[in-house]
């Protein structure tokens, strides 16, 4: 079977022509930007105007006369894109963080890289409909300018340098989105983390907890006994059949949990109880503040009333909360009190199930954000978080989604001496009876190449004598670590595994991790090292995990004709030109150190006895 697979992600672009019927396109003079503009937006204005897109024919009148209902006039265009439902898919024209979610980067995508539409979920025609398709670098801006944050003002670190414009450090602004809309009433419900801070230069994670309560919120018809997992059938839990996450663009990954507290602490359910401590407003002009989380609202807009949040890596340690949230056993997916809802390493990520699966969650309950970000930028930000769930109805209720989180051999790569690299490959079984719905990899900035093979497989441990099949091509293939491929398998296509023979349900996956082996300037640089809190945490595990950076005595030549040579930590000992600044690579927590892992997610169709 053939997985729907996420589009390539260099097709980009806030497709500002995308939902018209009328014919737009040519060129009304160069094609070369302003780069005078002040904004990234101004240059998107500017492929919009010298593509002929705002001529009086096309997109430049007022929306009750404009091609399509879409006017694209200088003032006029941003308030139309950002948002706005698109009449041709159910989807905006522009989703701030994912080009792949707006319309207008579909259309327009579509003609540079001659792709039906009709295959995306996407009706009408290409744009522009008439004239050139959009240029290679003016898609690339466009793409960079909406998984920025599509701003209206400041200028997108990963537009720097696109039709040749340049921009001084201090003009790149933090990546922020606008608000998420909630769903409608009565159709879905939304939760929101706040805004947790994180300083310039700087990268780091934390954890926090908030509290919801959609008691009047989810229609009766949507509520239904939890199951035993989620606090037993004495309580009551809505079920869902999509949920969107959308984060500020600086995200390197969001894992967001249900935390359901065990059967024999139901005491632990009130967020009063004295486990839940140091309560406080996150985000907003009352940050820091204390708070009551039985009191919604209460610490205005753009802010939410968390536990504190505390740099902890996949929350181990987190110290406000109950002790089963902070186990060690939440570092591998494992944690019996935290149920999983989604993993993102995107800033957006949606998992819209196939008929007849749902997912479920308390009426009222907590939200267990573990969020990694980091921020290149000269100026202090904030990271938000915004969850939209659609209801499930009762006909939809047939299969409850479980969690796909290969943790196994996550720091199998083992420590990489610079200027080498590995290849490490590992299985993992799925269940009797399980079809897979979605399937993607985790790497860190040194992963490369990564591979899954589909079974049969025989399963084996990580280490020198499991290797890649010989016998055929991978089905699963990325190569950018912080833009994986995320397999989506439609209506039709969900992969079954329904043998009892284990080898038949038994994947396999391999990733090379490059110290520097084929670009010498790639490899792992103590000068290069984090300034992230996290880093304490590394230095507190006790060789479990990589530290930031190297020791003196770790560190080789990098350049010149010692290059690789033992330098102690003097640039002395590198002629030439070379520095005492290369280290070894091995598994960690910063994107600096490495992990190797699978996510995704199954639900399963018992087997006929």
């Amino acid at each position: 079977m053939t997985p729907i697979r996420s589009r390539p992600l260099y097709l980009l672009l806030p497709l500002a022509l995308a939902v018209l019927s009328s014919s737009c396109g040519g060129s009304n003079g160069s094609s070369d930007p302003k780069c005078a503009a002040a904004s990234t937006y101004e240059l998107v204005e500017t492929i919009f105007e010298t593509r002929g897109c705002t001529n009086g024919a096309c997109h430049g009148q007022p929306a009750q006369s404009a091609g399509g209902g879409l006017d694209l006039r200088p003032g006029n265009a941003y308030s139309n894109l950002i948002n706005i439902g698109a009449a041709s898919a159910g989807l905006p024209l522009v989703f701030p963080g994912d080009e792949e979610l707006s319309v207008l980067f579909l259309k327009l995508a579509a003609k540079t890289d001659d792709v039906e539409l009709a295959s995306l979920g996407v009706s009408g025609s290409p744009m522009p409909s008439s004239g050139d398709a959009l240029g290679g670098e003016e898609l690339a801006l466009l793409r960079a300018w909406i998984r920025g944050g599509a701003p209206q003002s400041g200028i997108v670190s990963g537009a720097v340098g696109l039709l040749g414009c340049e921009a001084a450090d201090e003009e790149v602004l933090p990546n922020k989105i606008p608000p998420l809309p909630a769903p409608p009433e009565g159709k879905g419900v939304q939760m929101y983390a706040g805004a947790w801070s994180l300083a310039s230069e700087s990268e780091g994670e934390v954890c926090f907890t908030t509290y919801y309560d959609f008691s009047d919120r989810i229609p009766a018809s949507q509520k239904i006994p939890c199951p035993e997992s989620y606090g037993g059938p004495e309580r009551e839990c809505f079920t869902y059949t999509d949920v969107l996450i959308a984060q500020d663009p600086q995200s390197h990954h969001a894992v967001v949990e249900a935390y359901v507290p065990p059967t024999e602490k139901p005491e632990q359910w009130d967020p009063t109880n004295e486990v839940w401590k140091n309560w406080v407003c996150v985000g907003g002009e009352q940050d820091g503040a204390p708070c009551d989380p039985l009191n919604f609202g209460e610490c205005g807009e753009r802010s939410a009333c968390a536990t504190r949040p505390e740099t902890s890596i996949a929350c181990v340690g987190y110290p406000n909360g109950p002790p089963e949230l902070a186990t060690l056993d939440g570092f591998f997916g494992q944690a019996a009190a935290r149920k999983n809802i989604a993993f993102s390493q995107e800033p957006t990520y949606r998992e819209n199930f196939v008929d007849g699966v749902y997912g479920v969650l308390p009426v009222k309950g907590f939200t267990v954000w573990n969020s990694h970000s980091f921020n290149l930028t000269s100026y202090a930000t904030t990271v938000e978080q915004y969850m939209n769930f659609t209801f499930a109805e009762q006909s939809e209720r047939l299969y409850q989604r479980e969690e796909l989180i290969i943790f196994d051999a996550i720091f199998a790569m083992g420590e990489i001496a610079p200027f080498e690299s590995v290849e490490v490959c590992a299985t993992f079984t799925v269940p009797r009876g399980a079809r897979l719905i979605t399937l993607s990899s985790h790497t860190h900035q040194h992963g490369r190449d990564f591979r899954i093979w589909y079974p049969p497989n025989q399963a084996c441990d990580a280490g020198p004598d499991c290797l890649p099949p010989g016998d055929r091509e991978a089905d699963y293939r990325s190569f950018v670590y912080d833009d994986p491929l995320n397999q989506r398998f439609g209506e039709d296509r969900v992969l079954a595994f329904d043998g009892p023979d284990p080898d038949d349900r038994t994947f396999r996956y391999c990733a090379v991790f490059d110290n520097g082996a084929v670009d010498p300037t790639t490899v792992r640089r103590h000068s290069e090292r984090p300034d992230a809190e996290t880093c304490a945490f590394a230095d507190a595990a006790g060789g479990f995990i990589a530290p930031c950076g190297c020791a003196p005595e770790e560190r080789v030549c990098l350049g010149g004709p010692e290059q690789g040579s033992v330098c102690g930590g003097s640039d002395s000992a590198c002629s030439g030109g070379g520095v005492c600044d290369a280290c070894p690579l091995a598994g960690g927590i910063t994107t600096e150190e490495e992990m190797f892992a699978v996510i995704g997610s199954y639900f399963v169709i018992p087997p006929n006895p």
